[in-house]
């Protein structure tokens, strides 16, 4: 098991699950918009609109930073530690109205990771770029994003076994890819909204071949690729409180099935340098089906400012990602 560096076959699985909180992000953004999107209604400053409109005039725009902490735990065989990851960075966009009912956006992000698992240390250093653009047209939103990433990483291996002691070091460069679209109906009024969706996304994976560096139990490891598709099914809701202070609070909550199409295994082929033995490793396997959940509070300070907290997280029989981010919205 040592010798075949197995941990290297995870790489692709716990890089996609940091990445996907990039497309997230856009997509808490985008939400927003219908759910959440300050507005002045009257002479209420910080109102959100919550009946399905966004009230936005075309060339209106919108400044957005979130602060990304995700953690991913992936079941390994047994005998084995389970492989984690931990993803901290930041996402900023921006988006403007194009009219009445569309909006589009640009995002950009850094994130570092760190990847962990038996006898085996990464760190992942990513940027990511996107755009994203919304329709909103009465109660119906449709959503649209793509998102790309560039990764560099190192690998550490420790092998050790009967007297011998081996410290392998890798360098690999690697990318992703995630489109998603999503289709929702907003069935609230007034301070309360409930809204069916539905999800379609894409993510792929690439990494370029490496060889290892260090001792005689160093590996050459090929490129890997891997892709799938999936749909979500879920519903949101959100409320709205308003304060003597003119200020509002705005919870959010959503639950959703996930389910995966495709291969679900990934695998990854390595050589040993001085034997010539090739190892086809199997990597941690993705959940066919996953319960997702999101929960939020935006504080809306006025009608051009808001501050907030977003928890979203994938639960399933071989995996648990929990991701948390921290916001600020300007409109201008």
């Amino acid at each position: 098991m040592q010798l075949s560096g197995a941990a290297n076959a995870n790489l692709g699985r716990a890089t996609l699950s940091g990445a996907a909180q990039v497309g997230n992000s856009a997509l808490a953004a985008m939400r927003q918009l219908g759910n959440g999107m300050l507005a002045t209604q009257g002479n209420t400053p910080g109102q959100v609109s919550l009946a399905g409109r966004s009230e936005i005039k075309p060339g209106d725009s919108r400044l957005w930073v979130q602060a990304l902490n995700n953690a991913s735990s992936f079941d390994q065989p047994q005998g084995q530690k389970a492989f984690g990851q931990n993803t901290r960075g930041v996402v900023m966009g921006v988006d403007w109205a194009l009219d009445d009912e569309w909006r589009m956006g640009l995002l950009g992000g850094k994130s570092l990771s760190k990847h962990k698992g038996d006898r085996f240390e990464g760190d992942l250093d990513s940027w990511h770029v996107g755009t994203y653009a919304v329709h909103q047209s009465g109660p119906l939103a449709l959503r649209l994003g793509a998102v790309h990433s560039q990764h560099y990483g190192k690998t550490q291996r420790n092998v050790e076994f009967g007297g011998y002691k081996d410290r392998l070091t890798g360098d690999y460069g690697a990318n992703s890819q995630q489109v998603f679209g999503e289709l929702g109906y907003n069935l609230g009024s007034g301070s309360l909204s409930a809204e069916p969706f539905a999800n379609l996304g894409y993510q792929r994976y690439s990494r370029k071949g490496y060889t290892e560096k260090g001792g005689e139990a160093a590996l050459k490891a090929d490129a890997q690729t891997q892709d799938n598709f999936s749909t979500t099914l879920g519903l949101r809701t959100a409320s709205i409180k308003y304060m003597d202070n003119k200020m509002s609070l705005a919870p959010r909550l959503s639950a959703g099935w996930k389910h995966m199409y495709g291969p679900i295994d990934s695998t990854s082929t390595q050589t040993h340098q001085v034997t010539g033995s090739t190892y086809n490793t199997k990597g941690i396997a993705q959940d066919r089906d996953s319960l997702v959940v999101e929960a939020g509070l935006d504080l809306n300070l006025s009608a051009r400012h808001s501050i907030g907290v977003n928890y979203n997280g994938e639960v399933g029989n071989n995996s648990r990602t929990h991701g948390l981010m921290g916001q600020w919205k300007m409109r201008f």
